[in-house]
């Protein structure tokens, strides 16, 4: 049966001077399953596109995360939010991401910003997906997330860390 992974892809993109980067989410038994959709799905140069680092999510904010073929019906979902924020001696955005169980996009966005990027100045939410929706899982694998409460789960930690080319 498919787990939920979590792929942090890097790559280049036309008029782009710095890598860019974005977070995909793939049901697969085994992480190089993924590589194809990661590919097609990178907007930039796909000759590129490589993988930073990537997590098996089965656990997230005190609830066990399945994947199952049927629609889960329960109130909580499974939300993916980005924050972004600075600090005086960085030019650059700082941006730092989590997974949350909610009840709403709101209740999520809060929940996150309670937790990170917490030292920064003009903390925000960039980014907010329920992750049932996301394309690479939902639209073309047909699985849903299913949560189940468990308060001593641990969060995921990177299988892997580096530099893996997945390119064309």
């Amino acid at each position: 049966m498919p787990g939920l992974l979590m792929f942090y892809v890097g790559g280049t993109a036309p008029g782009a001077n710095i890598e860019l980067h974005d977070v995909q989410f793939v049901a697969a038994e085994q992480p190089e399953e993924a590589f194809p959709l990661l590919r097609e799905k990178w907007f930039g140069d796909k000759s590129k596109v490589h993988i930073d680092g990537y997590a098996r999510i089965e656990w997230a904010d005190g609830y066990d995360v399945m994947l199952c073929a049927a629609p889960f019906h329960g109130p909580e979902k499974l939300f993916f939010v980005n924050v972004g924020g600075y600090r005086s001696d960085e030019l650059a955005e700082l941006h730092q991401f989590g997974l949350f169980v909610a009840h709403s996009a709101d209740e999520a966005k809060e929940k996150a910003k309670q937790v990170l990027l917490t030292g920064s100045f003009q903390q925000h939410k960039d980014d907010l997906a329920e992750v049932d929706d996301c394309l690479l899982l939902h639209s073309l694998q047909g699985y849903h997330i299913h949560l189940k409460a468990n308060a001593l789960g641990e969060p995921a930690r990177p299988l892997w860390q580096g530099y893996l080319p997945i390119g064309e």
